[in-house]
């Protein structure tokens, strides 16, 4: 403790940790004063030389609530250039289409529980946001979910490693 102490010292707040010990003329060095603590000081007055300013706390900025990248559809959880897999809870798989859209081909079906891979993403496009993904050797574009009714069902979710 007396090293501690006698390096706080140095520093000018030894005396707030053991206000009850004598730390003695050979721990203090000659040219550090040690101001008392506990005395309040008048709000005008300026703080002296050899005491320390307080620092304001500043409270952090909350981000903003997330909100869905197209409107009509739920919140996006897929990551680009991350895994993601297909959901068991709808018994379909999910289709893999030649563009963002409905109205595009077919290329493939991926079964429930597969895993594949987010290239790019999200692009709105009737009320479903779109991801561009490859799965196997097969890339095309899957529907994250959909919010029907104020119910949301997503056909996907992340897959991260770990």
């Amino acid at each position: 403790m007396p090293l501690v102490c006698g390096l706080i010292v140095l520093l000018g707040a030894c005396a707030a940790l053991a206000p009850s010990r004598s730390l003695g003329p050979a721990a203090t060095p000659a040219a550090v004063s040690v101001q008392p603590t506990g005395t309040p000081r008048p709000p005008s007055a300026s703080p002296t030389p050899n005491e320390p300013t307080p620092t304001p706390f500043i409270w952090p900025t909350l981000p903003a609530s997330p909100t869905p990248v197209c409107p009509g559809a739920p919140r996006t959880r897929l990551i680009v250039q991350e895994r993601a897999r297909v959901l068991p809870d709808d018994p379909l798989p999910v289709r893999l289409r030649e563009g963002p859209g409905l109205d595009k081909r077919i290329l493939e079906l991926i079964p429930i529980r597969a895993v594949f891979y987010v290239l790019d993403g999200p692009i709105c496009n009737g009320g479903y946001s779109w991801f561009k993904v490859r799965y196997q050797e097969i890339e095309g574009w899957i529907a994250e979910g959909r919010l029907q009714d104020g119910a949301i069902s997503y056909f996907v979710e992340p897959y991260l490693p770990g």
